[in-house]
């Protein structure tokens, strides 16, 4: 049995999004509407990405070894990358079929098979959307949200072919297309955002502000700092690396240094989460500084 809350989620994600996507396509052939081959074609890219959240937090578990002496946690934010690949490509060719079948002019029928699984799917894809994003958000693994809110865009899919249904049973045939693009848009949008995370991770960019403040509120914190700067952190996967600059009592003995330095290491890991590395460096206290907690 899997003990690692992400490789669960990622698992019974696959198992349900290849399942109710081939029951989509499977729709979509029998009864010709292009909504269902666009959700169908979603949902089973979010199969893929489920296996890539899988296979990513395996690799960024491992240990660090002689090439890869910070270990592996950048592996989640590749896989990241590659979901926005995924989605970008899917978004593409669902616009172009929907565009393609507006063209031709092609009819389809409300029939209430349609409606009875696009209102399953809607159920079924709000649930596992939930699990995931909330699994995700408290292990702090950003492929899992990830892939969490591309399910979710499955059950907006299937809240816009019910609503497509509609228009067609009323006898507006372009709605199904039209609901379509809108799944389209909302995959190409997700893809976008998802990347543009990915590549601030890859950038290292910098956590928020928040995070920055409560390093220095630490260090302020522990007995013999008499000053701090130059705090700067950034993420790798799902952990934060950080190094900080402490100002100490110049007449303070080498040893008695140490162990401040160490001290402040170990609240800042205790009291941070997902701090897994932090450098702190020890300066003599100025005469400005001496005294003030900067």
């Amino acid at each position: 049995m899997l003990r690692d809350p992400v490789e669960r989620a990622a698992i019974v994600s696959a198992i349900i999004t290849v399942v109710l996507g081939i029951l989509e396509v499977w729709a979509a052939i029998l009864f010709g509407s292009l909504a269902f081959i666009a959700a169908g074609i979603d949902a089973l890219s979010d199969t893929a990405t489920s296996v890539g959240v899988f296979t990513g937090r395996r690799i960024s578990k491992r240990p660090a070894d002689r090439k890869h002496l910070y270990g592996h946690a950048q592996a989640e934010t590749l896989v990241s990358i590659l979901l926005a690949a995924v989605l970008i490509f899917a978004g593409v060719r669902v616009a172009y079929m929907a565009i393609e079948k507006i063209h031709l002019g092609l009819v389809i029928k409300a029939t209430p098979e349609l409606f009875f699984l696009a209102g399953l799917t809607l159920v079924i894809f709000g649930a596992l959307a939930k699990y995931q994003i909330r699994t995700g958000r408290q292990a702090n693994s950003l492929s899992l949200v990830a892939d969490g809110y591309h399910t979710l865009t499955d059950a907006v899919s299937s809240a816009a072919i019910i609503v497509g249904l509609v228009a067609v049973g009323l006898g507006h045939a372009w709605a199904d297309p039209l609901v379509a693009l809108v799944i389209s848009a909302l995959i190409l949008r997700l893809g976008f955002g998802i990347g543009r995370d990915a590549l601030n991770i890859l950038m290292e960019a910098s956590p928020s502000a928040e995070v920055l403040a409560e390093i220095n509120r630490v260090c302020m914190g522990v007995p013999g700092v008499l000053g701090c700067h130059r705090r700067r952190a950034r993420r790798v996967g799902s952990h934060i690396f950080a190094d900080v600059h402490i100002y100490v009592n110049p007449k303070m003995s080498v040893g008695k240094a140490h162990e401040v330095a160490t001290r402040v290491e170990h609240d800042l890991k205790t009291r941070i989460a997902d701090l897994s590395s932090v450098i702190v460096h020890m300066e003599p206290a100025r005469r400005r500084a001496h005294g003030k907690k900067r």
